[in-house]
Order: structure tokens, then sequence, then C-alpha cells
């Protein structure tokens, strides 16, 4: 039942990324959050820029790996969800960015500003079956994959709940 749902989901999404046209070209000197939650709009400069870059990153790896995670359950993914839609003006990925990437961004780094002086870790559960303490790194260093990993679950509940599937 909730693999039907899911399906429900991606074929929506699926249906909008079909319609694309191709060719939006991608800026790497773009700030990480402009459109999400960047507070100055992109034209953010040292620390706030390096925040918004890491926060950036993290949201492209959780993309990634939501797309992987809807091929694996239901054999194909939401272009505009995995970040991988080349569509210029996309009606799909703005409405994705406003109801699922933008409130989960503003929630977690309002979280993590909250806590930012605390020593975050997350257990984290190696191939051989043991589980290991990692420090988070979310916003602070190098990408979190944890974060990541959890922020995908994250992306995928949240599109559940946007587009009026119940569990």
């Amino acid at each position: 039942m909730k693999v039907l749902h899911v399906a429900g989901i991606a074929a929506l999404l699926l249906g909008v990324a079909a319609a694309q046209e191709k060719g939006r070209e991608t800026k790497p000197a773009k700030c990480g959050m402009t459109g999400i939650c960047c507070p100055k709009e992109g034209k953010c400069e040292g620390e706030c820029r390096t925040i918004c870059d890491r926060a950036g990153e993290t949201l492209a790896s959780a993309r990634k790996i939501a797309g992987e995670k809807m091929k694996k359950a239901m054999g194909s993914k939401c272009e505009c969800t995995a970040g991988e839609c080349s569509a210029a003006g996309c009606e799909g990925c703005e409405l994705v960015t406003s109801k699922v990437f933008v409130p989960l961004m503003k929630d977690r780094i309002s979280a993590r500003f909250k806590d930012w002086k605390k020593e975050i870790t997350h257990a984290v559960k190696a191939k051989d079956g043991k589980t290991s303490t990692v420090k988070c790194t979310f916003l602070k260093g190098a990408l979190c994959d944890p974060c990541a990993d959890a922020l995908s679950d994250d992306i995928l509940k949240k599109l559940q709940e946007v587009f009026g599937q119940k569990k």
C-alpha cells in the first residue's frame, strides 16, 4: 500500500518533469541556499556564504540519495527531487523547492544554530553491522553523510505529506 502512495507521488512529479524543456545551466559560483533560505538572497559573503554552501552541499547530496531511494522503491525517480532537472523555469522544481526543501532546510538550519555550541553526534551502523558514533559536521565542516541520509528520508516523507498521500 505504501509503495502505491509513493508511486503516485513519483508519477505526479515525473509527469511534470517529462513536460520540461532541457537546457537550464547551473552556476557553481552561486550561493548554495539561494532561493531556499539564504538570508541575503545569494549575495552573502564570508562565513555566511560558507554556511550557505555547506547547507547547499548537504541538500544536493540528500536530493541525490532521495532520487536513488525513489528509483529503488519504484523503479523511477523525480528529476526535480533528485536535483537532475535541467529545464529553465520548471514548475515541478519550483513546487518541490517551495513546499519541500525550503521548510526542511529552514528547520534543520534553525535547529543546528540553536545547538551551535553543542557537539552533536550520530550513531552510524557500518557494513559489518557494528554501530559507531561520529561527530556531526552539518554546517560546521565537510559534508555530514548521516545528516544527508536522514534529510533524504525527510524529503520523501515531506513529498508524501505535500501531495496528500497517506500511509
